[in-house]
């Protein structure tokens, strides 16, 4: 018995030597159909799998609008593998670039499974009015009319945007996106088809169609990018089973007028020619994606409709202060580069008793492990028996007001590294104020600058606690009329502009390599300058750790930048202290 693989394969080669339409549809098809109807195993793995019904029977409107039989490309193979070795009740969200053929696959899924399932019950969401029409009359119906007659069940209805065969009780229709659509369905499949470009809230359409799901429903999130805005925040969740898929995965993207490559219009084009070289991509590929890039007026575009990178296609309006190419490659740099550890620090807290005032001390500190923990451990602190101990620097940026979070960065003085971050969003100020006094005894009693904006408790309490290396700055006492000393650092309009164009300065001379935390990363590409020129986070988004970085490396200049509590020097020909004492024979020997 031939398997099902083995049909896909004569049908291909049928299709290779023919390239008849006609053929296909009328003899190969038919055959294969009547082989697997004959075959109870095949029947089974069909309805099963109703996926795999579409290679042997389904055909498509190429790009040139030829009808041909609908052989998987590279991409919709790499989601239907996806799909087979699925975690139900955990959404697919597809991220991907323009006309990838998604769309086309899953309403392709969604009729195989309603013509060879009982009581299924499907839906394609679509983005607008038109759309819906689109893929109905041209993903659905038409595919569905030239199917042979043994495939199609008898239909209620196929005329109101919906398939209901009543004699398998199974149906799949398209829709619009609204905030009540859903309500009193029960739902065993549902695409959401370009759902970053919902006029409605996604997150009330979640609530409408939530309650619609069968326990093992299929849910696909599939569309392009479209900047920073609800379906961000779901890519960004962690709730679904992402996947990304980037331009030049699918075959078709390809020209033969290399002479393109020769005549790059400016340097960002260079660069990113460059970069896909780099990554392996061929140059009729990359052909094809200049000729793209030269017929948009808007260049930037190009990166949200045809993305090499998650993060590209995200990338909001405008260049992110940090340069979106250095962000993105950094992104990709360290995306998979694993951290030494995640958690916090337990303790406990006293009075002191080496003081007679309210001093503080933490006692019995110790790590606790903890994959959601909120300080990540880049790289551990650094000690050479010879050189000493590494000078490292902490900036902290209090949360203010609505959703911010309390931020901490620790960078190592000598490279300008980040080697730790701190990162929560609901705490007290003594308890953040603990955390760091920890991460800055584990850091060689590292200098901590906090900023003081909101809130001075952090930096009174690392001085109840005895820390004895917080940053200082000074403040003109307007009675006294002189300078006066003070803990913390503050941001004004002044030093705010120094401490942001410090930070640029440090990053493009570094080409990134200063930061390693994707959630760092992260908001540095979101942020911009605003409507007044101003740098920040865009709408909806934190900056609390691109400011606590800068404030970081501002206040570094008041710390240690070589080996500190180092041993006496040696003497180079002998590894010997450079100040030994003599020895007499009798104190030659030496004990072990």
């Amino acid at each position: 018995m031939m398997t099902l693989e083995e049909i896909v394969a004569k049908r291909r080669a049928s299709w290779e030597k023919r390239h008849d339409i006609n053929y296909d549809q009328n003899v190969i098809v038919p055959a294969a159909i009547k082989y697997i109807h004959d075959n109870p195993q095949l029947k089974r793995e069909i309805v099963e799998k109703p996926w795999k019904l579409i290679e042997i029977a389904f055909t498509i409107v190429d790009k040139k609008k030829n009808t041909v039989p609908f052989f998987f490309n590279e991409v919709q193979r790499d989601f239907i593998a996806r799909l087979e070795k699925r975690k139900k009740c955990r959404p697919f969200f597809i991220l991907k670039g323009r006309q990838q053929g998604f769309t086309s696959l899953i309403t392709a899924i969604q009729l195989a499974f309603a013509i060879t399932n009982k009581n299924f019950s499907g839906m394609t969401v679509a983005n607008t009015q038109e759309n819906t029409d689109t893929i109905f009359n041209d993903k659905a119906r038409a595919v569905y009319e030239r199917l042979p007659g043994i495939l199609k069940p008898h239909e209620k209805f196929n005329n109101r945007k919906e398939y209901f065969f009543d004699l398998l009780n199974s149906s799949w229709r398209v829709a619009t996106a609204t905030k009540e659509l859903g309500r009193s369905k029960t739902l065993n499949f549902c695409h959401l088809s370009e759902s970053a470009f919902y006029e409605c809230s996604m997150a009330d359409l979640q609530k409408s169609l939530g309650e619609a799901f069968t326990q093992d429903a299929i849910i696909i999130y599939e569309t392009t990018a479209n900047g920073y805005n609800e379906a961000k925040d779901l890519w960004d969740s962690d709730g679904c089973e992402n996947v990304f898929y980037e331009w030049f995965r699918t075959d078709e993207y390809s020209s033969d007028e290399l002479i393109v490559l020769d005549e790059l219009s400016d340097s960002w084009i260079k660069n990113r020619v460059a970069l896909l070289r780099s990554m392996g991509v061929a140059d009729k590929k990359i052909a094809w994606y200049v000729i793209k890039y030269n017929s948009y007026l808007d260049k930037s575009s190009i990166r949200q409709e045809y993305p090499c990178f998650a993060e590209e296609a995200f990338v909001a309006s405008g260049e992110c202060e940090f340069g979106n190419e250095l962000v993105i490659k950094q992104i990709e740099a360290v995306r998979n580069k694993p951290f030494c550890r995640r958690g916090h620090f337990d303790y406990k807290v006293r009075l002191s008793s080496y003081a007679e005032d309210d001093s503080l001390e933490l006692y019995d500190i110790g790590w606790i492990d903890d994959e959601h923990g909120d300080i990540t451990i880049h790289s551990e602190p650094e000690h050479d028996n010879l050189k000493g101990d590494k000078p490292y620097t902490i900036g902290g940026d209090t949360a203010g007001e609505g959703s911010d979070y309390y931020t901490a960065k620790v960078i190592d003085n000598m490279t300008g590294k980040t080697v730790a971050t701190y990162r929560r969003q609901n705490t007290d100020d003594d308890l953040y104020a603990d955390q760091i006094y920890c991460l800055g005894k584990l850091y060689h009693d590292a200098l901590i600058g906090i900023e003081v904006n909101f809130s001075y408790e952090p930096n009174a309490r690392l001085r109840r606690l005895g820390y004895d290396n917080i940053y200082t700055r000074e403040r003109l006492d307007n009675e006294t009329n002189r300078y006066e000393k003070r803990f913390g650092f503050k941001t004004t309009s002044l030093t705010r502009p120094v401490i942001i164009s410090g930070l640029k300065r440090k990053w493009r001379e570094s080409d990134g390599n200063i930061e390693c935390d994707l959630d760092t990363l992260h908001e540095m590409l979101t942020f911009v300058k605003n409507d007044k020129g101003r740098p920040e986070a865009i709408v909806g988004k934190h900056d609390d750790l691109v400011m606590a970085l800068a404030i970081a490396h501002q206040v570094s200049e008041q710390g240690d930048h070589e080996w500190i509590n180092a041993p006496p020097k040696m003497i180079e020909e002998y590894g010997l202290p450079a100040n030994r004492v003599e020895r007499t024979p009798a104190e030659e020997y030496m004990e072990w």
